[in-house]
């Protein structure tokens, strides 16, 4: 049993950090009444009540108009100890500060409140996207690769990964950044392109497979993080299956040549003796 003048308390409220203007949100706060009658739980965004619970009245559940936001209908659930209800967002306007408050019954009427930030954006859709990649290269080759991160509202870094290796500042073009109005939103896109030719120490020790990462991320929303991983194989050689052939081909050709040179000396050696005995033949005559 609690002292009937004892404080009630907000112990948890849950509402989400960032969210996508595209998605539905739950809120939801629990509380402890101390032994104190439930009177009333309203929600606020910015000091604006949009949604009430009063289990001593009638009716007990009631919502009010809120300029970024929509209690969906039939969407809540709320008794003594908690309340939780879904919401249909409104794009940027559903930024805010968002409160749980939570009163008791005559005599005493104690409030009890916690509120929290949440953050509506446009937030990326798919992973980055690499392009001008191919699936085998060559040592030495000079390779040139793009990776573009999905629009967003929130300005997004790009990282590339050589081999699990960040390049060098000289391997990489200057970021290029493109913006278009969207949702209410000025929705930005980064493109980053690295070039590279493939030889040193990253490459021979990786056991003939390149291996290219891309890694958007969105700056203190580490749960944002969006990667693409690409690899090719590495040879040594243009073309494995025409390469040696053609080594081959050129060692039978100088074997061919040396044959021909050596039969043509032999050819002449042997008119060179018949010419000697005509020559012979002639005298003794």
């Amino acid at each position: 049993d609690y002292p009937i003048a004892s404080a009630l308390f907000v112990t948890d409220i849950s509402v989400p950090e960032i969210v996508d203007f595209r998605d539905n949100v739950t809120l939801s706060c629990s509380y402890d009444m101390r032994g104190h009658t439930l009177n009333s739980v309203k929600w606020y965004k910015d000091h604006e009540e949009f949604f009430r619970y009063s289990p001593l009245s009638s009716p007990i559940y009631m919502t009010f108009g809120v300029q970024g936001l929509q209690v969906l209908d039939g969407k809540y659930v709320c008794n003594e100890s908690s309340c939780r209800l879904d919401l249909s967002l409104q794009g940027a306007k559903s930024t805010g500060i968002y409160k749980c408050e939570v009163s008791g019954d005559a005599p005493h009427f104690k409030l009890a409140d916690k509120a929290d930030n949440m953050t509506v954006a446009a937030l990326p859709q798919s992973d980055p996207l690499i392009e001008s990649f191919n699936s085998m290269y060559r040592m030495e080759e000079f390779l040139s690769a793009t990776c573009s991160s999905d629009y967003s509202s929130l300005p997004t870094r790009l990282t590339w990964f050589i081999n699990g290796e960040q390049p060098l500042l000289g391997e990489l073009q200057p970021s290029i950044d493109t913006s278009i109005p969207a949702h209410d939103y000025d929705l930005r896109r980064q493109r980053l392109q690295v070039h590279f030719y493939l030889q040193g120490q990253r490459f021979f020790q990786a056991g003939k497979i390149l291996e290219l990462k891309c890694v958007a991320e969105i700056e203190n929303y580490p749960e944002l993080r969006r990667e693409t991983k690409l690899s090719a194989s590495l040879s040594q050689f243009d073309n494995f299956n025409n390469q040696m052939p053609l080594r081959h081909a050129n060692t039978n050709s100088g074997a061919a040549q040396r044959s021909c040179y050596g039969g043509r000396t032999s050819l002449i050696s042997a008119i060179l003796v018949a010419i000697t005995l005509l020559q012979c033949l002639r005298r003794t005559s």
